[in-house]
């Protein structure tokens, strides 16, 4: 009977024969057949290989992942004909198989007669030693309230297991909730600072200057005009992680909108000034579309319409829904940047009306539906939309708006580092870092202590165990558990976005304490990781991780990924931790050419680094009405330092990590500063024969391309005999058994080593 069929025909009768069974709870491989029973030949591909490949293989993902749901394409063929046939596999997540060693105590403070929600996690350690954030069950209302003074005793379990767990509540009449903390230093306006030419940072600024100039506007515009029901104006679709089908979409418009800003700050450019107001006239035009349809809420602005926010509240996973909140923070965090560094008054305007349509949303969901959403990998990833909604309301004093930033309150995150334990392992490092910054932005805002504690934490928490040799952290997005960096060398490791993050929120701190180990792990992630993120052409193109495993190579973006989007930022911002001042002291924290003319302040200064390698710079002063003069004393430096004022030497008071030098200051006064750097080993926590070579601020690098750990006979007492210094002032390099290391800034697309074996 075959014989009389078409090679067609017999691909759809294989095709309708096929069945591989439920797919939609799979837990298990799958048998996927290379032939149909009537003979057809089936190949297979899996549109994600992480949890079924093309041979049926299936990962599930952790517990607390949420399930996948993952097309398969079988292509059937016989003869001259072919047909795709695609199939939706629903892996379920794995089930908590926790072994529970402890729940550490929940105790909690709370003042009579005051509402409060308990925690909707804890963190808690397994019998392995992991210690991991776990979401609990309470076993009555989570919102309490007491009216009288004394000790209350609560039960509860943790989720999907019968380990039960208490809390002890401490009802007292006072509670400190607020105190006055207040900030010591202030950062100079990056409108006065200036970088300085042929240094790698002001080349790096400048080849994003030009691809911003080459950005098509309207192409930008495209996924709002088209969700608002507007004209796209013949413009091209946007691509990658922002085209028409991604649910992402909308998301570099707002960092492209913020390195307007930001660029506009730092270079005064006209032409992008006209591209950040045409950006923010077209958005008004879109808010308003959206208003005039009727089926939108108020204040609504985004590239796609509510359905995602819907979907969210109804505990949708990712990837059915991907981020929502995330999106419309980096749009909000576009309209703040435009308003606050280019003072465009029309960019509050928008971003006040979509701060009403967040609250209004939001605040009438339950504490236990909104603490659910949040804590969902992925779908409830909300970016730091807590920090633009503390920033809206220093502006609107709306308080609404306050109170919209704090409904975002993630207890799988702060609840641990209330506790003061670092639960981050298994946690998205980039999902979390920018919850860290609305904390502290809720601060700065009403000086509720909780959230610089929280802040404060965090930051102690990742910068003491979870970064690499660059400052970066996490591996394949994720924070692993403390000090394992040698167990985690890889190609996916520190993402871009998260050492953005970090740093803004190592500035906030730095503001309110002014300890150099704050600029000391500032100056350390920006100068080898930021740095090093961007291509050494003008695409706009930024790393997404930057790899560390041996003979890696550095991979450059540019399909709109959250990483290409903070790129757009980064290399505008590298004076933003530059200087800072009090009443009596101006700070020179990091050391890179530039120039400050703040007439307001009475400070113009340039700041003259003529070699970056030798650890020698010059300040020159033209106006420096403040007295003292504080200079950080950083890490990398050993020995003596030698200061001259006007060519006379200098004995600098040393004090709290800086260097000050006192006197009333005249045009004309010359500071020369000469630092020691030297080589260095900087031992993974873990692994201490896998190491870093360091030199002053630099991480080097070895060019090479074998894929094995380099493995060299040193120790910190023959480092210098063995590392020779070649190459002339304009290009540092050492080379050490016929290996050369450089700064891994320089490199653009050759294969390096970041870590090599000692033996």
């Amino acid at each position: 009977m075959l014989d009389v069929l078409s090679d067609r025909e017999i691909v759809e009768k294989d095709i309708e024969a096929l069945y591989l069974g439920n797919l939609k709870t799979v837990e298990f491989d799958i048998k996927l057949p290379t032939e149909g029973k009537f003979g057809s030949k089936i190949t297979w591909r899996s549109k994600d290989d992480r949890w079924i490949n093309g041979t049926g293989r299936v990962h599930r993902p952790e517990y607390g992942k949420g399930d996948r749901i993952v097309p398969i394409t079988a292509t059937f063929s016989y003869g001259e004909f072919s047909m795709d046939k695609i199939y939706e596999v629903n892996i379920l997540e794995a089930e908590n198989k926790i072994q529970l060693e402890k729940v550490f105590p929940i105790v909690l403070e709370k003042k009579v007669n005051e509402e409060f929600y308990l925690p909707s996690a804890v963190a808690i350690q397994t019998k392995g030693g992991d210690v991991i954030s776990h979401s609990i069950t309470w076993n009555d209302e989570e919102r309490k309230i007491y009216d009288e003074i004394g000790e209350k005793t609560v039960y509860g379990r943790l989720t999907d297991t019968a380990f039960e767990i208490k809390a002890l509540i401490k009802i007292m009449k006072n509670v400190e909730i607020y105190h006055e903390k207040t900030a010591k230093v202030n950062s100079i306006a990056p409108t006065k600072v200036r970088l300085k030419e042929n240094t790698l940072f002001k080349k790096a600024q400048d080849r994003r200057l030009i691809y911003l100039l080459s950005v098509n506007d309207d192409q930008m515009l495209y996924n709002f005009r088209k969700a608002s029901g507007l004209d796209t104006k013949g413009a091209p679709e946007m691509i990658g992680w922002d085209s028409p089908d991604s649910l992402l979409r909308g998301h570099t418009t707002g960092h492209y909108i913020s390195s307007l800003a930001l660029c506009y700050a730092a270079t005064d450019n006209k032409t992008i000034f006209e591209k950040l107001t045409y950006m923010i006239s077209e958005l008004n035009k879109i808010q308003l579309a959206f208003e005039a349809d009727g089926n939108y809420g108020y204040g609504f602005l985004s590239g796609y319409s509510e359905e995602q926010f819907d979907l969210l509240e109804k505990y949708t996973r990712y990837p059915q829904i991907w981020a929502p909140y995330y999106t419309l923070h980096k749009i909000f965090a576009g309209l703040l940047d435009s308003y606050h560094l280019a003072k465009i008054d029309l960019a509050l305007t928008i971003a006040d009306k979509l701060g009403d349509w967040v609250y209004n949303r939001l605040s009438v969901l339950p504490n236990k539906q909104l603490k659910k959403m949040w804590g969902m990998y992925i779908a409830g990833e909300l970016g730091g939309i807590n920090e633009s909604l503390a920033e809206l309301y220093m502006y609107t004093k709306k308080e609404k708006h306050i109170k919209a930033a704090k409904l975002f309150d993630n207890d799988r995150l702060f609840f641990p580092m209330e506790q003061k334990i670092d639960a981050l392992g298994s946690l998205h490092a980039n999902q979390h870092i920018p919850q860290a910054i609305g904390a502290m932005k809720i601060f700065d805002a009403i000086k509720e202590k909780k959230y610089y504690e929280i802040s404060r934490f965090f930051w102690d928490s990742v910068v003491k165990s979870h970064i690499y040799s660059i400052g970066g952290t996490g591996e394949g997005e994720m924070f692993k558990q403390p000090y394992q960096i040698g167990a985690n060398i890889s190609d996916n490791t520190a993402e871009t976005c998260a050492s953005y993050n970090m740093l803004k929120l190592t500035k906030n701190l730095y503001e309110y304490e002014n300890k150099v180990s704050f600029m000391d792990y500032y100056e350390r992630t920006m100068f080898n990781h930021i740095l090093s993120s961007t291509d050494h052409e003008c695409q706009g193109a930024s790393t997404y991780f930057m790899p560390t495993r041996p003979g890696s190579q550095k991979g450059f973006d540019d399909q709109n990924s959250c990483c290409r989007g903070t790129g757009l930022e980064n290399h505008f911002k590298y004076t933003e931790a530059l200087y800072f001042t009090d009443d009596k002291s101006l700070y020179v924290n990091l050391f890179v050419s530039s120039e400050i003319d703040d007439e307001e302040n009475g400070i113009k200064i340039e700041q003259k680094v003529h070699n970056p390698f030798s650890g020698s710079l010059e300040l020159h002063i033209k106006k420096l009405e403040k007295n003292s003069l504080k200079i950080r004393l950083p890490y990398w430096h050993k020995g003596t330092v030698k200061i001259l004022v006007n060519h006379s030497e200098y004995n600098a008071k040393e004090l709290d990590g800086y260097l000050e030098i006192e006197k009333q200051w005249i045009k004309g006064d010359r500071v020369s500063i000469q630092f020691s750097p030297t080589l260095r080993l900087e031992a993974t926590p873990d692994k201490k024969n896998i190491v870093s070579i360091a030199y002053g601020p630099y991480i080097l690098a070895a060019i090479s391309n074998q894929e094995n750990y380099l493995e060299l006979p040193i120790n910190e007492e023959n480092l210098h005999e063995k590392f020779i210094r070649i190459g002339d002032t304009d290009h540092f390099m050492y080379e050490a058994e016929q290996i050369k290391f450089v700064p891994l800034a320089e490199i653009n697309h050759e294969h390096y080593h970041l870590y090599i074996k000692t033996k």
